[in-house]
């Protein structure tokens, strides 16, 4: 049997992930590179990558290997031909962190964040994306470490305007870590239009009130931006009266607060219950183990304007209610023990103790039978006793814990208030399954966090200085952008291929399954290993396909999206 030898010599081929090759040809046709480069002030001679390229490979960095850092420049590249992405006098061997840390800092002194907005629309109008509704939401990015501006391309005034990298309210559980939190809002197709990087310590109020304001002027600019869906810190008297003034009036759809308004929530449950003319909306989901819902509107004025209040029934809220009832009679055991445990010297005393104990919010569900036991035990004087002497009776009290009931009347206002949530908006003339239906769609923001922070994006970050910070943060939301363009025109082009093709099916979805909603993270895992090949000092490509399947399938979704693989290199 012969012998195996190994010859370690350089890979002889060059390669171009297909999703990077696709990810490459939208970002050209967003000029990103080139309004970097226009904008910026900056000398050619002394640069061996344009800033604008730089920050295109820091966004084509996001669709290599996900397990590499993102801090990691030239292993995320390793094996790919990245002159290909670059000018012909730019050369891949000047890729890496320090030219990236470079491009970052003079980014850092345009308008960034306008700069990309500016982009966004231009997308949206370029592509004829219909914006339905548009949701906001707000994040925390969490980092370690100090961070240095000593050394910035920043005036000082600059610098005192800029955000701070500070401790605040923390979304991920990591209250030690310092922070900055980033505000976004996307449309329907998860497509994010805006997103600003804030101080540590900003509130949801203080972000939602510059969130009305970009609405305000992306609708002045001509966008329709449909319903404006945010989470219940949108509803305070000053954010509802700015949306209802009638100059720059937004129509927005929002969760009533428990606190808002005198209890308005409240009320209007119990309206809803009383009038009991719920309307059944369905599910708004395909999933097979998608929840029911059903609902009742109101219209009534609040803060001087018309509002539609629509409470809406959850069969997955209602299945909830046991579970929370249980864990309410949990923490009341505890409770009774620390009541019934302590001995009191006055009846007056027990009884108060008693009062307090079924006032707690704890036990608002629950009636108890209580009874205060009088004890008397003979406490005699120190010292000897004499002949005379006679014990003192000393008098206390006991309480004793006897039985729990439920208080019915409590507990059905809990089960009605734990089942149903209510939704207001000023939008008085649209349809309640309408505004309920924008307003579940809120999950397109979330997601677009969590692809922001995982490490399929975001990784491990290293950066010096807040102002790396921002510019980095505006990159990955570019190349959530791009992801969610891909996402759109899948769905769009899905959407065609139905309409020539009525009764057709694409088995092209997970496991050879029929295609209903094309994402892009299906479309990654089914191009992965896709790729474009070069022998290297040889100028032309060949494409590989992995296996048979993988042609069948990838090649369903760049039909979808429009490209063929020549278009693409």
């Amino acid at each position: 049997m012969g012998r195996l030898t190994i010859n370690q010599k350089p890979a002889r081929k060059k390669t171009i992930p297909l999703t990077m090759a696709i990810a490459n040809k939208i970002i050209k046709e967003t000029n990103l590179v080139e309004l970097i480069n226009q904008t910026l002030k900056w000398r050619p001679n002394s640069w061996n990558i344009s800033p604008g390229n730089l920050a295109k490979m820091l966004i084509m960095a996001t669709f290599t290997d996900l397990r590499i850092p993102l801090t990691r420049i030239a292993q995320r590249f390793e094996g790919i031909d990245t002159d290909y992405f670059l000018e012909p006098h730019e050369k891949s061997n000047n890729l890496n962190e320090y030219n990236i840390g470079a491009a970052l800092d003079r980014i850092a002194t345009i308008d960034y964040q306008q700069l990309y907005q500016t982009i966004a629309l231009n997308i949206i109008q370029k592509h004829n994306i219909p914006i339905t509704s548009t949701h906001n939401d707000t994040s925390t990015l969490s980092f370690y470490g100090e961070y240095d501006l000593k050394n910035s391309l920043l005036t000082e005034k600059e610098i005192k305007s800029l955000f701070k990298i500070e401790k605040g309210y923390n979304k991920d559980g990591r209250p030690q870590c310092k922070q900055v939190i980033t505000g976004q809002i996307t449309t329907q197709n998860g497509i994010p239009i805006v997103n600003r990087v804030q101080s540590g310590s900003t509130s949801d109020v203080d972000w939602n009130e510059q969130a009305i304001k970009y609405i305000q002027q992306i609708r002045a600019q001509g966008f329709k931006t449909g319903l404006f869906v945010a989470d219940s810190k949108l509803m305070t008297q000053t954010h509802v009266k700015n949306m209802n003034n009638p100059a720059n009036r937004v129509e927005f759809v929002s969760r009533c607060p428990a606190n808002f308004a005198e209890k308005l929530e409240n009320k209007t449950i119990a309206a809803a219950y009383e009038k009991n003319q719920w309307i059944e909306y369905g599910c708004f989901s395909e999933a097979k183990d998608a929840c029911t819902y059903r609902g009742v509107g109101f219209t009534q004025e609040v803060f001087g304007a018309p509002m539609r209040l629509v409470v809406l029934e959850s069969s997955s809220l209602a299945a909830g209610v046991t579970k929370t009832y249980v864990k309410q009679q949990e923490v009341l055991e505890p409770l009774i023990k620390k009541l019934t445990q302590p001995t009191y010297n006055r009846l007056c005393a027990a009884k108060e103790a008693c009062v307090r104990f079924q006032s707690q919010k704890q036990a608002r569900l629950f009636e108890f039978d209580f009874e205060i036991v009088r004890h008397m035990r003979e406490v005699w004087p120190k010292g000897r006793r004499g002949p005379t002497t006679k014990p003192k009776i000393k008098v206390t009290y006991k309480i004793v814990h006897k039985a729990t009931r439920r208080n019915e009347a409590a507990y059905k206002v809990f089960v009605q208030e734990q089942s149903c949530i209510v939704l207001a908006s000023n939008a008085v003339e649209r349809l309640d399954r309408e505004i309920a239906l924008a307003y579940k769609g809120q999950i397109v923001v979330e997601n677009s966090f969590r692809l922001l922070k995982s490490p399929q994006v975001a990784s491990v970050i290293y950066l010096k200085n807040p102002m790396r910070i921002g510019v980095l943060t505006m990159l990955l939301v570019f190349s959530l952008l791009v992801r969610a363009l891909i996402e759109f025109r899948l769905r769009e082009g899905l959407g065609v291929f139905r309409e020539r093709n009525p009764g057709v099916s694409l088995r092209a979805g997970l496991g050879g399954r029929e295609l209903l909603v094309p994402t892009f993270k299906m479309f990654f895992e089914h191009a992965f290993n896709c790729c474009f090949e070069r022998e290297v000092g040889l100028g032309c490509y060949s494409f590989c396909w992995p296996h048979g399947v993988a042609e069948l399938r990838v090649g369903v979704f760049l039909d979808l999206l429009g490209y063929s693989l020549a278009q693409l290199v």
